[in-house]
């Protein structure tokens, strides 16, 4: 009975143990079930949210799962619920007719199925233009084949895209294996990676004898090697730029390019080497080479002109000092009426030929660039007056009636350059004297325009002579122009004056106009804006010879090769009381003051032996730096001048001068 009520008990506690295994089995079954199902309803949730379209079935081709994107890209008229449980074998023969091929679209579902391996990233191209990629997975759980799972995209964007860039890259292709410009790339170590054709043609090489060799080793010529290492180093940090560089090509030929560098990316951004775009520009080099040498040859020609007119500045003024020096002092003496005519007829034909030669040298001067402007106060009223005196004598010697009147208006003081304006008008009245033979002759000055601290003024010069045709007025400011040889012959001068005229009018910025027929007399205009300024600004004059009476006894030392200018020099200084010693040449000059004390030295610039200038430099350096040197030049050139000061004079005569401008600029340094 024991043994029988064990075995129950033992049944008993076998039964319980049972039935709680099975209870656990069954929660773990349905806690699996319920995870299953929370699966499968996040895998539906996911695949029903996709862009792309996606079909499950099974292996019977049952569909086990679809989304609505499906049913949307093939235009299937059902909700992705219904489609559930389907039947799939004959949907290919369905949709067909929505593609390009359609048996080819039935025979490769077909063959999928059959090998049943995994395609990714199929192309179908649909008949209304779209392209769809279709991935292909075999379901395989446990080795047993248990369905499989489409995925379509719609591709057409980016396929067009695609094709689109896949066009352009290959029209940038074309473009620049064909354009006349050089591409050649490059990679980190300057090894030739790429070069199209146009750099092929240009540098001689193709592309398999270019690629791997390091560029610089093929067309560097030596003395560039550096350079273009430093250009290399400087793509690595970034940097782009463009530059010029003389190369030599596979025949040994020199070449220049012009080379456009910029550093070269790949798609992810990283720096692989540099590239470069290559014009020839050989022929521009060339040019630029000629055009080199002939600025070269006109700079030469304008230093050799600018000799020729010093050394004729020199030859001309020399004499004409001497001619217009000895003719003044010869006035001083006691002569004959007769002799006295004939003097004066002298001095006048001096004068007239110092004009000549002034306006050559004016216009030379003009040319080159090298006439400077002042910039000094000055009173125009008062400088309209000056040049009436002048010219009213002469003008009363033809007959002729002179007129001269300014507006009231005009400022007491301008700011501008008055010797300029005295040679425009003096060129402008002496034409109108000249070329007129009765009636009469004005000068008007008037005011254009005031505004704020600035004036416009207009200087009018009208007269009742020959007049100018109207054709000739086109080219009247043309240098060497005069309107015809009757009339050159018949007046005379350069054809230079209007020329000159214009030039300097331009240069401070004003206009001149011409209204004139011919016989009837002309009417010139000159406009020009000027600063207004004060009585402050405005430089003083010299003073006159006040102290002439304590030149008395000043030794001079007069260095001059030129017997006459000697003579001129000589005679005006001792007039004076001045004693001068003469001395043919700067090494003469300094031989002198090493051994006598002078007061002043009259230094020639232009003297066999040795010149003023070389003298000078010696006398600063072994004699004296505080004895007064003045130059005499004949050199009406401002280089020449500024080379005086340059050497360590202190100041510069031009020749011809003035007796009252020789005496003033002793006495500034004398007394």
């Amino acid at each position: 009975m024991e043994t029988l009520k064990a075995l129950k008990e033992a049944l008993e506690r076998e039964r319980e143990a049972y039935l709680k295994a099975e209870k656990r089995l069954e929660e773990t079954i349905a806690e699996r079930t319920a995870e299953l199902s929370r699966t499968a309803t996040r895998l539906s949730n996911l695949i029903s949210n996709m862009q792309e379209a996606v079909l499950v079935e099974d292996e019977n081709r049952m569909i086990v799962m679809v989304n609505e994107r499906f049913c949307s890209m093939f235009g299937i008229p059902a909700s992705p619920e219904l489609l559930i449980g389907m039947d799939c074998s004959g949907s290919a023969e369905q949709s067909k007719h929505l593609f390009r091929d359609p048996e080819g679209f039935v025979s490769g579902i077909i063959s999928l199925l059959a090998r049943r391996q995994k395609v990714i990233g199929e192309i179908l191209k649909l008949a209304d233009g779209r392209i769809f990629s279709r991935d292909y997975l075999p379901i395989v759980i446990e080795e047993t084949y248990k369905g499989h799972f489409w995925k379509y995209t719609d591709i057409t964007s980016r396929s067009r895209y695609e094709e689109a860039l896949v066009r352009s890259e290959e029209k940038y292709r074309l473009l620049i294996e064909n354009m006349n410009l050089g591409l050649l790339e490059v990679d980190l170590v300057g090894r030739i990676i790429y070069a199209n054709q146009s750099f092929c043609e240009m540098s001689g090489y193709s592309r398999e004898e270019m690629y791997g060799r390091p560029a610089e080793d093929l067309f560097t010529i030596p003395e560039n090697r550096e350079f273009v290492v430093q250009k290399n180093e400087s793509r690595t940090r970034g940097i782009s730029d463009a530059y010029e560089l003389e190369i030599t090509n596979k025949k040994g030929s020199k070449k220049w390019w012009l080379i456009s560098g910029a550093p070269l990316f790949n798609h992810e951004g990283v720096q692989v080497g540099s590239t470069g775009i290559h014009l020839d520009i050989t022929g521009q080099k060339q040019l630029e080479f000629t055009l080199r040498e002939a600025k070269q040859m006109a700079e030469d020609t304008a230093k050799v002109k600018e000799v020729f007119l010093a050394n004729m500045s020199h030859e001309i003024r020399t004499p004409m000092n001497a001619i217009l020096g000895l003719g003044k002092q010869l006035l001083k003496t006691e002569l004959s009426p007769y002799q006295q005519s004939f003097l004066e007829s002298i001095n006048t034909a001096a004068d007239n030929l110092l004009v000549v030669i002034n306006d050559i040298l004016d216009f030379s001067k003009i040319e080159s660039g090298k006439l400077d402007l002042e910039a000094i106060a000055f009173s125009l009223p008062d400088l309209l007056v000056q040049i009436s005196n002048m010219l009213t004598s002469k003008a009363h010697e033809k007959g002729l009636e002179f007129s001269m009147h300014a507006d009231e208006a005009v400022a007491p003081f301008l700011v501008g350059d008055p010797y300029r304006i005295n040679q425009i008008l003096l060129n402008l009245l002496s034409n109108s004297i000249k070329f007129t033979e009765k009636g009469s002759i004005s000068l008007e000055c008037r005011v254009e325009e005031s505004l704020g601290d600035q004036q416009t003024i207009e200087l009018i010069v009208t007269d009742t002579g020959i007049g100018i045709d109207k054709k000739y007025q086109k080219k009247i400011f043309q240098k060497f122009s005069q309107e015809s040889i009757n009339v050159a012959r018949k007046y005379g001068g350069t054809g230079l004056g209007m020329a000159i005229t214009k030039q300097l009018v331009d240069l401070m910025d004003g206009k001149i106009t011409i209204d004139s027929n011919k016989n009837k007399g002309t009417r010139i205009c000159v406009s020009m804006t000027f600063p207004v300024g004060s009585q402050v600004e405005k430089p003083e004059k010299p003073q006159h010879l006040i102290h002439q009476d304590k030149l008395k006894g000043k030794k001079i030392l007069l260095v001059e090769d030129n017997k006459l200018n000697r003579l001129v020099a000589s005679t005006i200084l001792s007039h004076f009381g001045m004693q001068v010693t003469e001395a043919v040449n700067g090494e003469v000059a300094v031989s002198i003051l090493r051994k006598e004390l002078f007061d002043l030295v009259l230094m020639d610039m232009q003297m066999p032996v040795m010149d003023g200038i070389s003298a000078t430099i010696m006398i600063r350096k072994e004699i004296s730096t505080t004895l007064p040197v003045i130059a005499l030049t004949a050199h009406a050139l401002k280089s020449e001048q500024s080379r005086c000061l340059e050497a360590g004079m202190d100041d510069f005569i031009s020749k011809p001068f003035e007796e009252e401008n020789l005496l003033n600029t002793i006495i500034k340094y004398v007394l």
